[in-house]
Parts: C-alpha cells; structure tokens; sequence
C-alpha cells in the first residue's frame, strides 16, 4: 500500500488575499458614509481609515487617491442599487407595476443603509465642484437612466402610454420622482416617511389618494 507523502503544513489565518477583500469591504462601506455625511472635501482620509480599521496610509494599497475612492464607491452603489431595481422591477410586467416595485425597493435599500441614498443625492454637486470627479462619475450615472429608458421603452412597445403622451416626458417624470424621493428620504433622516410617501404616490397611480365625493 503506497504512502501518501505528508503535505507541509498550512499556516494558521485567513489567506491575504480572503484579508485584503474584507478590508476593500470594510474601507468602501466606511467611505460611503463618510462621503454621504460630510461630503468629499470634507471627509479625510484619516477618517476613513479609523472606521475602517486600518491606518490612513493603508488606504493608497487599495486606491492611489481620495478621487479614486470616491469612483470606486460610486461604482458600487450604483451596482448594488441599479441590481435591486432591476430584480424588482423583473417581477411584474407593467409600467407602473415596475417602477411601484422599484420605488418599494429602494425604501428597502434605504431602511437598510441610509448612506446609499445619502451618498448617490450629493455625487450631482461633488461632481460639479470637482471637475477630475465630474470626468470620472459621468459613465457610471447612466445606469438607473437607462434602466428607466427601458422600462418606458418596453410600455410604449406594449401600448399602455397613451398616443399623445412623449415618452421621453414619461422618463423625465419618473427619474425626477426618484430623485426627488431619494432627496427627501436624506433631508428627513426618517425611512418611514419615505415609505409613506412612496405609499401615497402608489395610491395616487392606482386612483384611491383622493376620496371622492358622493354622487347627489
């Protein structure tokens, strides 16, 4: 009977590279709400690095500078709520079904992590400020348009806008109410708020804001 050769012995710990991903986590989730609360001039590296758990120098082995971080925070978020509307908005097959689910989705997103709404509302100003962000944050902000763009796309195919209805409006309607929500959830600091509101809007669709009055 062959003996297997012993294997050298693993070191104990987690690999580096298992290390270096949870740090990346731990430093994008804390430059997130870092960016989201004090905005990007006033957010410091230092900072960042102390809610993080890492030192400030470390920052530079993941992103060469505050720019980059900052891109790199965006790209995530945007990943992660532009995959939550998509799922969403998935489940149903009509216009105003989809973008109900998509505004329930992001209430969620919101009662989850305030920060995600908080950051995404300020990257408008930061990137007017800041033109080496403005250059870098242009190609990532057309996600949620474009996911808006096809759902519109989608209900003109089906025929449920109206003939005289331009669906480029139809768009501009509905990327103006997220934006707006978003706004609001951030301004009040309250996610119930924001759910109740994202109710009544679902109610108004539906036609049963408004009690009507008895026929005499």
């Amino acid at each position: 009977m062959t003996r297997r050769t012993a294997s050298a012995p693993r070191k104990l710990g987690r690999p580096t590279d298992v290390d270096s991903a949870e740090t990346r986590t731990r430093l994008l989730d804390a430059a997130r709400a870092a960016f989201a609360a004090r905005g990007y001039d006033a957010t410091t590296n230092r900072a960042i690095a102390e809610a993080a758990g890492i030192t400030a120098g470390a920052i530079y082995h993941y992103y060469p500078s505050k720019t980059d971080l900052y891109v790199a925070v965006y790209a995530e978020v945007q990943e992660m709520v532009f995959d939550a509307f998509q799922q969403a908005a998935g489940a149903h097959t009509n216009l105003l079904d989809q973008f109900a689910a998509v505004l329930d989705a992001a209430v969620e997103l919101n009662r989850t992590d305030p920060s995600l709404a908080g950051f995404v509302v300020g990257v408008a100003a930061e990137a007017q400020r800041h033109p080496e962000l403005r250059q870098r944050v242009r190609p990532l902000r057309r996600r949620t348009s474009t996911l808006i763009h096809r759902l519109v796309d989608a209900a003109v195919a089906r025929g449920e806008l109206a003939a005289d209805v331009e669906p480029q409006a139809v768009e501009d309607l509905l990327d103006a109410v997220m934006s707006g929500l978003a706004r609001f959830s951030t301004s009040t600091g309250d996610s119930e708020r924001h759910a109740a509101a994202v109710d009544a809007l679902k109610r108004f669709f539906a036609g049963t804001l408004v009690a009507r009055a008895a026929a005499s």
